[in-house]
């Protein structure tokens, strides 16, 4: 038997085995490992990036398809009932949707501006004889000149609302009627409020009675002897 004890074959085989296993531990731990955790962080960097830039894109969109239609939405609400009388545009506007139904008023009179809250009413009293479907074409058109389509505002032209209406037969007979009929323009905000009249001042009074009492009594003292 020699002195040296001979390493069995499967304990050589084992001891290579456990080195190759022990070299990658070290190298996943030295190498791989580090590398794992810098690709797991850029991933949620990516991912971080893209949902930002998908909200900042979905805004922009947002902003770029909201801006013409607001400013669409004020432009016709202005149109539709604006800040100020205008007359003279309420006047032409009302003569060309006569013109358009084929109708000439024989009288327009404005009347004096009624507050309801904030916004102010201008009765406009038309007289009219002529044809009762054109005056039906007229009332017509001018209710569509300002209506809502599908939730949106579609104005053409100023709102105006019809108060009173009454007619009947002229000298030739129906179809032909005299007509009288009130419409009102509107214009937004409540206008100025009325002034206070300034207060007139007292008149200012005598007093009679003291004045009475010194006449007698230089009249008793010229008397006397």
């Amino acid at each position: 038997m020699n002195a040296k004890q001979r390493v069995p074959p499967q304990a050589k085989i084992a001891l290579v085995a456990i080195g190759i296993l022990f070299a990658a531990a070290l190298g996943w731990f030295a190498l791989v490992h580090p590398k794992n955790s810098s690709a797991g962080k850029l991933s949620k960097e990516i991912v971080d990036s893209q949902t930002r830039l998908t909200q900042l894109q979905a805004a922009a969109a947002a902003a770029k398809h909201d801006k013409p239609v607001r400013v669409a939405n004020l432009f016709r609400l202005v149109k539709a009932m604006p800040d100020s009388q205008d007359m003279s545009g309420i006047l032409l506007e009302l003569n060309q949707v006569a013109k358009d139904s084929g109708i000439t008023f024989e009288s327009i009179k404005p009347s004096t501006m009624v507050p309801l809250g904030a916004y102010q009413a201008v009765p406009i009293t038309l007289a009219f004889t002529g044809n009762f479907y054109d005056l039906s074409d007229f009332l017509l058109r001018l209710r569509t000149l300002v209506s809502v389509r599908h939730g949106a505002l579609d104005a053409t032209g100023r709102l105006f609302a019809v108060d009173t209406l009454t007619f009947g037969p002229a000298t030739g007979g129906f179809p032909i009627i005299s007509a009288s009929l009130t419409v009102d323009a509107f214009i937004y905000g409540a206008g100025a409020a009325a002034s206070t009249p300034a207060a007139t001042p007292a008149p200012a009074t005598t007093d009679t009675t003291a004045t009475d009492a010194g006449a007698a009594s230089d009249a008793s003292a010229g008397a006397a002897p």
